[in-house]
């Protein structure tokens, strides 16, 4: 007995306040959290902030906050010690934690299902048994902690599972946890009553709503008679309901689902019942939280203006639209209703870092030591101008670039490119048989461009470029090799983007057909098409995690019409080319000339296919990512004769790459390994590159 009273008395002065005579509501001048590695979260969560007047009734408000996001975690038995004390005319506030011990699922038990699997009903628990790969993301599948906080979701993800199947009479009983604090153990009971499934005997659309066609919209409806009830597939039909109904005005249409069960046959009818209510405009746009970017450059990517009728789909594409520009970290678009059938349209905003201004000296994988200075802006003095001057010198190369895009010339639907460059490349081969080769370019491009709907853009130009060859070997019988050139080139292009950010896709497809036709003048005379496509899927709202899945794919075609410079050839390998664990521009058909000499000749057609699953990297900073990948190109060149390879080249990679969006701009550190390497191929296992999307 007098144990038990010591401990507690122990407990008592472990978690008690520790303060001075601090004047109440003195301003609190900093606020510390110990012992805990992320205390940042927590800072956010105890209600306290610097400024704050003091009372010892928020401390311990603070405090109990700390312990139950804790606990929330897995984590029992965590104590606090608070430390006020009076710092010149303020407070100083430190809160001490420990953090306990977590507390093990040493078993779980299902009682009742027989029709539906426990894997099944386990898959998305909170509160399940680990695995010894359980701490890694996605694949681990979560679990192995209790977490009591989630006992009632977890109670209604069986729920879920249940009326996934179509088990509509299953009920779930309240899940039973007990502890065993001694050895940090815990076993939860989850009973469940399932019943039978229930099949689809019908399903009708009801209420008047002028210019809906029902018939239309019941084609793309997920549930269908004769099939298993699902609540996945309601959810949808009521989504496409929604936006359906939405895209006609009609902002606050009440859409219900009504059931009519069949206990004896097990069938339920499904009747979508819809309330329009009155079509609603919009009053007024207001927009809030930009610091730099004006007004009207922000109007001019909104679809619903003042005066419109409201629009579910001009709404979304509104926020995908002002995602895609990069002008901002955030974005939310929401309707504030004002009445039966007015609304304001209110769009908050948070301004990203748009410009960098960088310098210095530094290494880079292929280029080896170098020198550079540049200065960027895609939205320069906030009027939606994007433009770049980019000055780098390297061993192996150098490159000054200047360019200049107005996406909306005059505010209008046109847009005008504009740039010039200077670059030196130098081709150095790890094996001794190919011959290397420095390559200068000077040239420049106009272009202009118009938006076309939500997501078309068009543009045509004029490109041209003064190409000269030096330090090689001149091959002894190579026709095409090595021999300077001028080109003359019509541009034209067409590009589709319905992704939902500029940084960091996930959802969406972007697609870009560029041609290119050499022969308005100069030496060069071919027409090359560039197509590529990538689509992005994010899995958060299904797995409750910020999984992304990409493809991408990278084609090109070259057509000769009488001289078709090996500059202007395709080659692979590395993050800009495409298969990155490879040189950049190693992938290639080759010459021999008589004296043994290997030249890179280049593809006039080529396919690269990659693969990518990228996740947050949060516990290091924010805005940084890793992304896993697998890429496979093919390459092969049918207008020059006398090739060492006559068909196609094929090549794959794995690897991993961190993306981190850093002040100097997109970031990605890449690891790569071949895994079809041949003999006398060049291969890269690390690089970096600085760049966009795609």
């Amino acid at each position: 007995m007098f144990k038990k009273a010591l401990i507690l008395v122990l407990f008592a002065f472990s978690a008690m306040t520790v303060q001075a005579a601090v004047p109440h509501k003195a301003p609190i001048t900093s606020i510390e959290i110990e012992g805990i590695s992320d205390s940042d979260k927590l800072m956010d969560l105890i209600g306290l902030k610097k400024g704050d007047l003091y009372t010892p009734a928020k401390v311990e408000h603070a405090k109990e906050a700390i312990i139950k996001a804790l606990q929330a975690q897995g984590l029992y038995g965590t104590t606090v010690k608070t430390k006020v004390e009076q710092v010149n005319d303020g407070v100083a506030i430190t809160f001490d934690v420990n953090k306990g011990e977590e507390i093990k699922i040493d078993k779980v038990k299902f009682v009742g299902n027989k029709k539906v699997s426990t894997s099944d009903l386990e898959e998305n628990l909170v509160n399940k048994e680990g695995t010894w790969f359980s701490w890694v993301p996605i694949i681990g599948g979560g679990g192995g902690k209790a977490v009591p906080d989630q006992l009632p979701y977890d109670q209604m993800r069986i729920r879920e599972a249940y009326l996934e199947r179509g088990f509509l009479d299953a009920k779930v009983a309240e899940p039973l946890m007990k502890m065993d604090f001694a050895n940090h153990k815990a076993e939860v009971t989850y009973v469940v009553q399932e019943g039978e499934p229930y099949t689809v005997a019908d399903v009708k659309i009801t209420g008047k709503v002028p210019g809906l066609k029902t018939e239309q919209i019941m084609e793309d409806m997920k549930l269908k008679p004769g099939k298993i009830f699902n609540v996945k597939k309601l959810r949808h039909d009521l989504k496409t309901l929604q936006e359906k109904v939405g895209d006609m005005g009609y902002a606050f249409a009440q859409i219900r689902p009504l059931f009519k069960k069949d206990s004896k046959k097990h069938t339920v009818s499904v009747t979508y019942q819809i309330n329009p209510n009155k079509k609603v405009r919009i009053h007024d746009v207001i927009i809030t939280g930009n610091t730099k970017t004006l007004d009207y450059v922000i109007r001019r990517y909104i679809y619903l203006a003042p005066g419109d009728l409201f629009s579910y789909t001009d709404l979304q594409d509104t926020k995908k639209e002002l995602q895609r520009t990069g002008f901002f970290d955030k974005v939310v678009v929401k309707p504030q209703r004002i009445n039966d059938h007015e609304m304001n349209l209110v769009v908050e905003v948070t301004e990203a870092q748009t410009g960098s201004l960088s310098g210095g000296v530094g290494y880079g994988s292929y280029d080896g030591f170098m020198v550079n200075a540049g200065v960027s802006d895609r939205n320069i003095l906030g009027r939606g101008i994007a433009g770049s001057l980019n000055l780098e010198y390297g061993q192996k190369s150098h490159n000054i670039a200047l360019s200049f895009k107005d996406p909306r010339i005059f505010n209008s639907l046109f847009s005008l490119s504009v740039g010039v460059y200077d670059s030196k490349n130098k081709y150095e081969y790890d094996d001794n048989e190919t011959e290397d080769y420095t390559v200068s370019r000077r040239g420049g491009w106009l272009s202009i461009g118009r938006k076309i709907g939500h997501n078309w853009d068009a543009s045509v130009g004029y490109s041209y470029t003064d190409v000269d060859y030096h330090d090689y070997t001149p091959p002894s019988d190579v026709e095409h090799a090595f021999e300077s050139y001028k080109k003359s080139s019509i541009l034209a292009s067409v590009a589709f983007d319905n992704t939902d950010d500029y940084y960091v896709p996930r959802e969406g497809i972007y697609t870009k057909l560029a041609l290119e036709y050499a022969g308005v003048g100069g030496d060069a005379e071919f027409f090359k098409t560039d197509f590529k496509f990538a689509t992005y899927y994010g899995l958060e709202d299904m797995i409750d995690y910020d999984l992304i899945l990409r493809y991408k794919l990278h084609a090109g075609y070259i057509n000769d019409d009488g001289y078709t410079p090996m500059a202007e050839m395709f080659t692979l390998g590395g993050a800009r080319d495409g298969v990155r664990g490879f040189a950049p521009g190693s992938i290639s058909p080759r010459y021999t000339d008589s004296n043994g000499h290997r030249y890179i000749a280049g593809g006039n057609e080529i396919l690269v296919n990659s693969i990518e699953a990228s996740i947050p990297l949060d516990m290091v900073t924010r805005n940084m990512r890793l992304t896993g990948f697998a890429d496979y190109g093919m390459i092969k060149n049918t207008v020059y004769e006398d090739l060492d390879d006559k068909g196609w080249i094929n090549r794959a990679s794995v690897g991993a790459q961190v993306e981190w969006r850093s002040p100097f701009g997109p970031i990605n550190l890449i690891f790569a390994t071949p895994v079809n390497k041949k003999s006398g191929d060049n291969t890269a296992f690390f690089e970096f590159n600085m760049g966009g999307k795609f």
